[in-house]
């Protein structure tokens, strides 16, 4: 019995054991956890007060910039300046932001046109054959351009234009093989962007951008250190809007949309849809107003963006972000150097860096085209104000940052404005009436003796204007404006000017597509610098060497 009860007892034993042991080990287990947190949260305290004292005890000894360059060896400058630059940013060396900058930019770049390398190369045509005016290449391409103006009228039975184009003979109809090979395409490669798709595409910003292949980088210093400021006159076609902005845009740009106050209400939220994912670079007009071409209303669109331009700049326009006068490290935000005026139907023949280099080498002059010999004078009954005289121009123009700031803001200039008001066509009198006036004494405008010979580099126009002139390929022209297509991309290509006008996606969208091409090719290879510029040309204008210089 006694072994009977030990044995029994030995049972019992084990198996309090067995049932007791398993909550003992999980106690051993959450003690073990505990212990460990205890003893990091005592190393990291200990850290953190070793590293304040530390802080603390050399704050007072760390010496200037100069000095670490003195006390140094040349070798050890840079690891000493980055040193202290991570606790004092006030010391950072402007050379060093520079230097970050640029490489910054060039890390950009080799990222943005590796990623977008076939995004603007045209696969249904061979945009270089165009270039080079190669006659079966262009019969080809016209053929196509046909089939898809004529899709586009059925699938938009309500077009958007506004104005009447004026066909100068039947149009033959494409090859039926052409015909046969576009409509066997993807839908998607020559897809009409409508404004819906636009509002809902930019319902994520940061997508849209990188989809639609923009630039967000200045790409080089020099395109940093000079921004351009562009007007928008819109009112329809909101996909050749957004191209043409994606073509101009960098961000130290600054951009001001007018939509005209008759536009469409959806043209308009597409509008606004796009320029909200640029934020303060890219904003609409503060006023809107309703466009009737002949009178005041055309050049109003332009003053009240003049006038947001300016505001911008100096940090008291509506909406902005703060600090948005402040570049990188807290320097000031360089000023914007110079105007350009752009419409819906306007496309770039330069890239920014060709830009910038063109509006340096006009030194401060503005680019205008004027005439007295043509200057109609019953466009106005009474002689304008202040002695000016009234010259005939175009309301395309190159003026720079003093002549937009006289316009705005001189008590002249105002009623210059105003008297204005009662001509006709005052938009071709306002920019080269300033500009050809230097008793004005205003900087970089025009003090030669010939305005006539004055070359305008400002716009590519092609008029048709019977019977002097009669080449106009698309055989569409509007207020004897020819509608440039295909068969001008040889001469778009070699032409000096600036921008190019006047483009219609509906009937022609190749042209437009090869100028995209031929744009971000010449922008990556100047980025590889595989690609120079002689600015040669525009340096010895009569208008750069004859202008009103800056008073001393």
């Amino acid at each position: 019995m006694a072994g009977f009860s030990s044995s029994s007892h030995y049972v019992e034993s084990q198996k309090q054991f067995r049932e007791a042991s398993p909550l003992n080990l999980r106690q051993q287990v959450i003690c073990a956890i505990m212990a460990g947190l205890g003893f990091s949260v005592f190393i990291t305290i200990h850290i953190f007060f070793t590293l304040v004292t530390l802080d603390s005890n050399a704050a007072p000894n760390i010496p200037s910039t100069d000095t670490l360059f003195q006390e140094h060896e040349p070798a050890l400058k840079y690891d000493i300046l980055s040193k202290a630059n991570e606790k004092w940013p006030e010391l950072i060396h402007q050379d060093q932001n520079i230097s970050n900058n640029a490489k910054k930019f060039k890390e950009f770049g080799e990222r943005f046109f590796r990623r977008t390398s076939k995004k603007f190369q045209q696969s249904s045509v061979d945009c270089s054959a165009l270039y080079a005016g190669d006659a079966r290449s262009v019969r080809r391409a016209v053929g196509i351009s046909k089939v898809l103006a004529s899709l586009e009228k059925v699938k938009h039975a309500k077009s958007e234009r506004t104005v009447k184009l004026k066909w100068l003979e039947s149009i033959p109809r494409p090859p039926k093989l052409v015909e046969r090979e576009v409509k066997t395409w993807p839908t998607w490669e020559f897809q009409r962007l409508t404004n819906l798709w636009y509002v809902r595409a930019t319902r994520n910003c940061e997508r849209f951008i990188q989809t639609r292949g923009y630039i967000t980088s200045p790409l080089t210093l020099e395109e940093e250190e000079f921004p351009i400021a562009f007007s928008l006159i819109v009112y329809k076609d909101i996909e050749m809007v957004e191209r043409l902005l994606r073509s101009v845009y960098r961000p130290q740009n600054r951009y001001c949309i007018h939509v005209d106050l008759k536009a469409d209400p959806e043209f308009l939220m597409a509008v606004k849809a796009v320029a909200r994912c640029f934020r303060d670079n890219v904003r609409m007009s503060s006023e809107r107003v309703a466009v009737k071409w002949g009178t005041f209303s055309v050049l109003e669109p332009e003053l009240i963006c003049m006038r947001d331009l300016l505001a911008v700049d100096s940090g008291q326009a509506p909406g902005l972000a703060w600090g948005w006068t402040k570049g990188g490290a807290g320097r000031e935000r360089p000023k914007w150097k110079y105007f350009l005026t752009l419409t819906g139907q306007e496309f770039p023949l330069k890239t920014n860096f060709e830009l910038v280099k063109i509006l340096k080498a006009f030194n401060g002059a503005n680019n205008q085209e004027g005439t007295i010999e043509t200057a109609e004078k019953e466009r106005w009954e009474v002689p304008p104000p202040h002695g000016i005289r009234p010259v005939k121009g175009s309301i395309h123009t190159i003026i720079n940052r003093a002549t937009v700031d006289f316009i705005i803001n001189s008590p002249v200039a105002k009623d210059f404005l105003a008297w204005l008001w009662d001509t006709k066509f005052p938009d071709e009198t306002l920019f080269a009436s300033i500009n050809y006036n230097p008793q004005l004494g205003i900087p970089g405008t025009y003090n030669g003796s010939d305005m006539e010979r004055v070359t305008q580099f400002a716009r590519f126009k092609k008029w048709y204007i019977e019977p002097w002139v009669r080449v106009c390929p698309s055989r569409l022209v509007v207020r004897d404006i020819c509608i440039l297509s295909i068969g001008d991309l040889r001469d778009l290509a070699e032409s000096p000017n600036l921008f190019a006008n006047k483009f219609f996606l509906d009937q022609d969208r190749i042209v437009v597509g090869c100028l995209e091409e031929k744009l971000f090719n010449d922008t990556r290879d100047e980025f590889l610098e595989k690609k120079t510029f002689s600015t040669e040309h525009y340096a010895n204008q009569d208008f750069v060497i004859n202008q009103v210089r800056t008073p001393l």
